[in-house]
């Protein structure tokens, strides 16, 4: 039997080898490189519907809070008009339908999941504070929806003349209740408009990614 050492077989089952290693490792890498461009297609998408849910979101508290905010507004304003008038009013004022607290499940999400940290610093920064602004006016809201519902509504079935002292004028605790869903009314409208604002910065934001 031959056991001579052949060079040129052994070179080439080196070459083949290292081929085979070669082929190995780029298909690897290969792989790893189109997973992480697949994750990062598929996070792009996901911040983008995160974003887009965001912006309908504020666009429902532009338009709905606005509004609820003058209408709350209004009803303060008419019964100064009574009293400017020099008549007894009940200080029944405009409610918020349906739940006190405003719908926060977009931001909520984006926060949970993490998408949220995607966004620039400066512009986190100010949705986290908008939106814990507005959950917190809507908390000082539902104090004051309390006193109304223990308080006033009671009371207006007595008649406006329940809301008035023995001198004519609104009781103090009745004027403080007026005087605080004033500032909500207030905080709301401003808030709101802050949403408008702040629904803009991200379309833009979005029609600058694409």
């Amino acid at each position: 039997m031959n056991n001579r050492f052949d060079p040129e077989r052994w070179r080439a089952r080196t070459i083949s080898a290292l081929a085979q290693l070669t082929a190995i490792f780029v298909g690897v890498t290969l792989a790893f490189l189109f997973e992480g461009y697949r994750k990062q297609i598929d996070e792009a998408a996901d911040l983008r519907q995160a974003v887009d849910n965001i912006v309908t979101e504020l666009g429902h508290f532009e338009e709905h809070g606005t509004t609820l905010a003058e209408r709350i507004a209004q009803s303060i304003e008419a019964w100064h008009e009574a009293d400017h008038a020099g008549r007894q009013e009940a200080p029944v004022l405009h409610r918020i339908p349906g739940a006190q607290s405003p719908p926060t499940a977009a931001w909520d999400s984006a926060v949970s999941s993490g998408l949220a940290n995607r966004l620039e610093p400066a512009l986190r920064l100010e949705l986290g504070w908008f939106y814990s602004e507005y959950v917190g006016i809507h908390a000082n809201y539902a104090r004051r929806e309390s006193f109304a519902e223990q308080e006033v509504m009671p009371r207006a079935l007595q008649g406006a003349a329940a809301f008035y002292g023995s001198d004519g004028k609104l009781r103090p605790e009745f004027q403080v209740h007026l005087a605080l869903m004033g500032e909500f009314a207030a905080d709301l409208k401003r808030l709101s408009l802050q949403a408008g604002e702040l629904k803009r910065k991200l379309q833009a934001r979005e029609a600058g990614q694409r």
